[in-house]
């Protein structure tokens, strides 16, 4: 049962959409401080440097109590590719990575539409490519993201199975924007409670990334119609009162599938990313994904779902 406070703040929000979005796109998402401001922030229990070398702003956060050495994940934030900058990286996987007691890369990429697909595409390859260089192996890497990102960062590990490199550890994605073309259910029966989303929004982002209206059907564009065989553990979050609800429940169809061992959680009565909303039901969240994956990384001493 979702908590009386999330749902009191999740109807102020719904009933004042269009100021909550406009703040939220116009000003939190936008707002991109140098990396080594947001390194100087100490929050939920992480530090944080700045990462020289990947000509894109860049931060390593690692926890006050670290399980492995030899463990990284690799997070891909959200904004529907036209949005999002350190801080918000920074915001999204601390306490994520403070569960899971591993270190974490997270940067921000290029975004759309000046920078239309595959731009994002290449920085975070580049990003993971990083990592490999610093010694991570591929198996010991954890791919998180929420919304775009849970779409970029299935698209990192299609490109990464297509050019025969190990696959990673996992992904955990969190409301997953998987189905650009909407033809999902939810994007209709859930319009009018979704408190944060909006899907005219959504579809001219969409095309502004994909470059067009005809590719949005693209396993490229949209990874849920792409193949997922060989794909390691994934753990799918999504809130029951998102329009993205449907990408969430086709993609663990398509996963299962193709024989991928793929679990998705419906949040009862949450919102799009709720996880960084500071709700109970955000920190249960956030542990459950870091002890997933603690799980994949730490097998010896984490706890896998």
């Amino acid at each position: 049962m979702p908590t009386r406070r999330s749902q009191g703040m999740l109807g102020l929000i719904r009933s004042h959409k269009k100021l909550a979005s406009t703040v939220g796109n116009d000003w939190i998402m936008k707002i991109d401080p140098p990396a080594e401001t947001v390194a100087k922030l100490r929050m939920n229990g992480t530090s944080a440097e700045a990462v020289p070398g990947l000509d894109m702003p860049a931060l390593m956060v690692t926890p006050n109590q670290l399980a492995a050495e030899d463990a990284a994940i690799l997070h891909l934030h959200g904004g529907a590719y036209v949005s999002g900058g350190i801080l918000q990286c920074r915001t999204l996987i601390s306490p994520i990575c403070a569960a899971a007691q591993v270190r974490a890369l997270t940067f921000s990429y290029r975004l759309a539409p000046r920078h239309p697909y595959p731009a994002q595409l290449e920085d975070a390859y580049r990003a993971y490519r990083y990592l490999r260089e610093k010694g991570y192996a591929g198996g010991k890497i954890a791919l998180v993201g929420e919304s775009a990102g849970g779409n970029l960062a299935l698209a990192l590990a299609l490109r990464l199975r297509e050019e025969g490199e190990e696959m990673p550890a996992a992904l955990a994605l969190l409301s997953p924007w998987v189905d650009l073309a909407q033809t999902g259910d939810s994007y209709r029966e859930l319009i009018d409670v979704d408190a944060t989303l909006d899907a005219e929004d959504l579809m001219k982002h969409a095309i502004g990334f994909a470059g067009s209206l005809e590719r949005l059907k693209d396993p490229d564009i949209s990874p849920v119609y792409a193949d997922f065989t060989g794909f390691p553990p994934v753990l799918i979050h999504c809130g029951t009162q998102e329009i993205l609800l449907s990408d969430s429940e086709m993609l663990e169809k398509a996963m299962l599938r193709d024989g991928v061992d793929a679990h998705l959680f419906r949040w009862a009565g949450m919102c799009h990313v709720f996880q960084a909303f500071g709700f109970e039901e955000s920190k249960a969240a956030n542990r459950q994904l870091g002890q997933f994956v603690r799980g994949c990384l730490v097998r010896d001493e984490g706890e896998k779902i």
